[in-house]
């Protein structure tokens, strides 16, 4: 077995697809043969590059071309037809009428990947989220396929309300051959469900800037993807508190949608802010290759996110020395990498008057600043690309050798 499928939803510029592409590159150059399978959009302009045995596929055109329906699809819709039977004879028990209805979803989102797994049943699966390791899961309809988890976010948020529905998407999880977390938060919940479950962090991005140690700028950075998770009104509401002492300071958000949701959100936050006459103060900006060139003077990286995995411009804004004021969200990332008052400060969720205090402190304390700067090498050395990657090729390579 030397073939590595990476199974991910969009194909843009975000943390996702730029891990999967990260370590398909490092995979590649060992000598396995890699794809990333895109099974939404796939963009054309994106800040990464892949080695040339890492081969990137929308899966709408790889099924446009093989059009020809494997035999397994007319067993999946079977499977489908049983069980909404069973659905008209549960309509009273609403637990089992929820799995029954689960378990339609999940087998409905695996028939999209049918053509494409029934090609390659010899190959290793990654799946990043749970829903998409589900879809995976489904099609391949009880034949043993190599299949990994990789968790992308905070899975208390990500999974099912319904009590039901969530034994459902666990059970699946359980199914895999092993799991691989960002974080032991991550990983802690789902202790006693799985065979395997390794913790491995998200590699820092490789050619980052040296710390920076000079005056700095009285400019305030968040860059990151425009989603709900991001809380970014918080971030706003917060940074207004902060210019009540500190009015010479300005906050540059560097947004990424990926979808139309997150255009629609940004737009409203660009309305938000010219409703409270803080233009002047705050400043919306397209995304950059080279962000971290660009921020690595400037005062402070500030994260009001409710969830996250590990966030990925978090660690490289710790890397790179910028002292970081981070909400210790769901998800457990913040905590694991930042020690309060060490190399950043926590704050308390949803909490605009704590976060705005932590800029304070972050700007009047040199003593902290200097601080940060001291820890920034820490992480760089921790979570380089190289052992991070090395941890990925251990479990990859055991999971291959299992017979």
């Amino acid at each position: 077995m030397n073939h590595i499928v990476f199974v991910i939803g969009n194909y843009k510029n975000g943390g996702v697809a730029r891990r999967a592409t990260t370590l398909a590159n490092e995979f590649a150059k060992v000598g396995y043969n890699c794809t990333i399978l895109v099974t939404r959009e796939l963009s054309k302009n994106v800040f990464f590059q892949t080695n040339e045995n890492v081969e990137i596929i929308e899966l709408s055109k790889y099924v446009s071309k093989n059009k020809r329906l494997p035999q397994s699809e007319k067993a999946l819709k079977r499977k489908i037809n049983i069980l909404k039977k069973m659905q008209h004879i549960t309509v009273g028990l609403k637990s089992l009428n929820i799995k029954i209805s689960t378990r339609i979803k999940m087998l409905r989102s695996g028939m999209k990947l049918l053509p494409y797994i029934s090609d390659h049943k010899d190959s290793l699966y990654i799946s990043f989220g749970i829903y998409l390791l589900a879809a995976v899961h489904s099609a391949t309809l009880g034949e043993k396929i190599k299949l990994i988890y990789s968790e992308i976010n905070a899975p208390e948020v990500d999974l099912p309300a319904e009590k039901a529905a969530r034994k459902e998407m666990i059970k699946i999880v359980a199914d895999a051959d092993c799991a691989i977390f960002q974080t032991e938060s991550e990983r802690d919940f789902f202790d006693g469900y799985l065979k395997k479950a390794f913790v491995i962090n998200n590699p820092v991005k490789e050619n980052l800037p040296a710390p920076y140690r000079g005056e700095r700028r009285n400019i305030a950075v968040n860059y990151c993807r425009v989603a709900e998770q991001k809380n970014l009104k918080l971030l706003i509401d917060a940074f207004m508190l902060f210019t009540q002492t500190h009015s010479d300071y300005t906050l540059e958000i560097y947004g990424n949608t990926v979808i139309k949701d997150e255009e629609d959100l940004l737009n409203q936050l660009k309305d938000y802010v010219k409703s409270i006459n803080a233009q002047q103060f705050i400043r919306f900006l397209e995304p950059r290759a080279d962000i971290h060139n660009i921020v690595r003077d400037y005062a402070m990286f500030v994260s009001s996110s409710d969830f996250e995995g590990l966030s990925n411009s978090m660690i490289e804004a710790l890397a790179i020395g910028l002292p970081c004021v981070c909400t210790d969200c769901l998800g457990g990332g913040a905590r694991e990498m930042i020690t309060d008052g060490e190399n950043g400060l926590l704050v308390p969720m949803n909490d605009a008057v704590a976060l705005a205090k932590a800029m304070n402190r972050m700007i009047d304390d040199k003593d902290l600043i200097h601080k940060c700067y001291l820890n920034a090498d820490k992480i760089r050395i921790e979570l380089c690309a190289e052992k991070i990657t090395q941890k990925w090729l251990d479990v990859v390579n055991s999971t291959v050798k299992q017979g």
